[in-house]
């Protein structure tokens, strides 16, 4: 077959594969998803605003520390600050440390002595998202409580253990050595 017949048949094929039969897009046969999902983001506002209230009312109550607000959407205090310490924790540091974890009636959920000694590769590991964020805002030989909203601790879903869902939490977390990141011992572990 010549070449101009060739192209002659392609374009017919495809211009004969493509016919128009008037089809439109079926509409959803349901239309109260949108309205469900909604109505779950604002049971989610509703809830954050009401945690994150009830939490300031416990902070202002507390007149024996300082609370910083962390940027991050929880608070915190030091009971033991090295501001002179210069090493700061950065993301890939290997950080050995301790934490325990209380409910915000100060109802120990998982106490340190059962937790133990930890090695925390920052930012390496699936820990809660504030936890991630408050090990970063330490430097090593400090301690400090923070308190988290349910959205920046286990969130909807808990820890599927002791933790059940939408609960905040208060954390005790002693940073007790730091080893900085060296690229080659995060590939070993």
């Amino acid at each position: 077959m010549n070449k101009p017949l060739y192209i002659l048949y392609v374009l017919s094929i495809l211009l004969f594969s493509c016919k128009n039969n008037n089809q439109s897009v079926r509409e959803p046969l349901n239309h109260t998803r949108q309205k469900v999902d909604m109505k779950s983001v604002d049971d989610n506002r509703n809830r954050n605003k009401r945690e994150e209230e009830y939490i300031k009312k416990l902070i202002k109550q507390d007149s024996t520390h300082q609370y910083k607000d962390s940027g991050h959407g929880f608070w915190y205090y030091y009971e033991v600050q090295k501001p002179n310490e210069a090493q700061k924790i950065e993301v890939g540091d290997k950080v050995r440390l301790n934490y325990e974890i209380r409910d915000l009636s100060n109802n120990i959920i998982y106490p340190a002595t059962e937790i133990g000694d930890k090695t925390y590769w920052v930012d390496h590991e699936n820990y809660f998202r504030g936890f991630r964020e408050a090990v970063k805002l330490m430097k090593q030989g400090e301690e400090a409580w923070f308190i988290f909203p349910s959205n920046a601790a286990y969130g909807y879903h808990g820890d599927e253990k002791k933790i059940g869902s939408s609960v905040p939490l208060k954390m005790k977390l002693i940073i007790k050595s730091i080893k900085k990141h060296q690229k080659e011992d995060y590939e070993k572990n």
